[in-house]
């Protein structure tokens, strides 16, 4: 607290050369220099301190779900417009420039920690900066000048991002394992500090270049200490443990996600391929349609946490990930039955119709990224819907197949062999066609010309 705050005050004390006294003057001068000098090391230490300190405050004190929205917003494929031929307009006919577009930190939520965390980290370097092309009086002593100072300023806002690694997954590691907001914070938080490190490297390496040439007119030069600091300023070697960090946080949320989702599906489907042999409406008919509606009411939650924080693609992967494992639930039945009735056809056509929109309802094609509500539900338009059944296809990769089978349970053999022709059943692989053929419709010629295509397909 003695210590003097002015970096220009530290430096009235530098001493005079060996050359401009006596060594007798020497001798007596050089308890006091040493003074000087363990002062300026003090100093050093206590920036140090005081700027570790504050980042230690702001990540144990600031509440961690308040969240700020940071980055640009950048349309995935799906959602760049279509033009008069039916395919989406290239990245680089849009305003935004195509090379801007492909680096640019998509737009998401970030908690105001990890704002204020790389506030204080620019903050810190701006200092080290500042500090190194200050001058400094000619006739100051190597020993007695603040060379040491941005060298560890550069330390200290690496020690920064360090900080937030140790601190804030432990202190919230209950809610990160078992809030799905939470958890998506955290990976934003660790995408954006990966993001800011790959570029804070770059941009202040140039920085202390341009003073390093700026500096070499200079008689005396500069101290080895500080002209280094232009070649190994990096930040580069942060970026995996952060993205390892992220990908860990959101990861363990997805697998939670799936064992609630097969939990609710799983115990409800037991004797579902079964009852598919039955003429007439069963109970098992009815668990399926509850697993239906739980599942999609699992995700409608899902949706409406992630929407708002999750930057667009992160969220369509994780949706689609989701939304695969209903699909497989409800499809293994389907592909084991061996037999499948008129009346479970209609049943499962219905079922599966429902479940691919339900599940398209939940993937985003508004450039707003609003989450769906229950009002917007009833008022989507036919093209909002058919903008999100392509967004779903992309992100879902079993989205198609389910559409498939759907469409299957309503069709006649002339019909499913148009449909072979037509691409309908793309998705569908022949081995699996034939055996949903085998299983709901009986044997006839039709039938057995059908397979015999199929089989040559194969």
């Amino acid at each position: 607290q003695t210590l003097p705050h002015s970096i220009q005050r530290l430096r009235r004390l530098s001493m005079p050369k060996k050359a401009e006294t006596g060594q007798s003057s020497m001798n007596i001068l050089s308890p006091l220099s040493q003074l000087a000098h363990s002062l300026r090391q003090a100093y050093v230490e206590d920036q140090r301190s005081h700027i570790l300190n504050r980042g230690r405050s702001i990540l144990l004190n600031t509440d961690y779900h308040n969240t700020v929205r940071v980055g640009t917003f950048v349309p995935d494929d799906g959602d760049c417009p279509v033009d008069s031929s039916g395919k989406n307009t290239p990245l680089a006919s849009l305003d935004q420039d195509r090379i801007t577009a492909l680096f640019a930190f998509h737009q998401c939520s970030v908690s105001t920690t990890v704002q204020q965390i790389i506030d204080l980290c620019r903050e810190t370097l701006d200092v080290a900066v500042s500090t190194s092309s200050s001058p400094s009086p000619a006739n100051d002593a190597r020993e007695d000048n603040l060379d040491s100072l941005p060298p560890m300023l550069y330390r200290t806002s690496r020690e920064l991002l360090d900080l937030f690694r140790a601190i804030v997954p432990t202190l919230h590691a209950s809610e990160v394992s078992s809030i799905p907001r939470t958890a998506a914070v955290l990976h934003n938080d660790c995408v954006y500090l990966a993001h800011e490190s790959s570029l804070l490297g770059a941009e202040y390496k140039s920085k202390f270049r341009s003073f390093d040439s700026s500096m070499e007119s200079s008689p005396e030069g500069k101290d080895d200490k500080a002209k280094l600091l232009g070649e190994i300023c990096t930040f580069v070697d942060m970026v995996p443990p952060f993205r390892d960090l992220a990908t860990k946080s959101m990861g363990s949320m997805i697998e939670l996600q799936k064992g609630q989702l097969y939990e609710l599906i799983s115990p409800r489907l037991a004797n579902f391929q079964q009852a598919l042999a039955s003429n007439e409406s069963v109970s098992e008919w009815d668990d399926a349609e509850t697993a239906l509606r739980a599942a999609l009411y699992h995700l409608r939650h899902l949706s409406q946490a992630w929407t708002p924080v999750l930057s667009r693609n992160v969220y369509h992967m994780s949706m689609g990930n989701l939304a695969d494992l209903v699909f497989t639930l409800f499809l293994d039945p389907v592909w084991k039955a061996e037999d499948i009735t008129e009346a479970a056809s209609r049943f499962i056509h219905t079922l599966f119709l429902d479940m691919a929109r339900g599940a398209a309802e939940m993937f985003l094609a508004d450039s707003g990224g609003a989450a769906p509500t229950s009002h917007q539900e009833l008022s989507l338009t036919e093209n909002t819907m058919q903008h999100r059944f392509q967004v779903a296809k992309k992100f879902a990769t079993l989205f198609e197949k389910s559409q498939a089978v759907g469409k299957f349970m309503a069709m006649r053999l002339s019909e499913i062999h148009r449909g072979l022709e037509e691409g309908v059943f793309r998705s569908v692989t022949a081995r699996e066609l034939s055996h949903l053929i085998s299983a709901a419709f009986d044997d006839s010629e039709k039938r057995t010309a059908l397979l015999n295509v199929l089989a040559s397909k194969q």
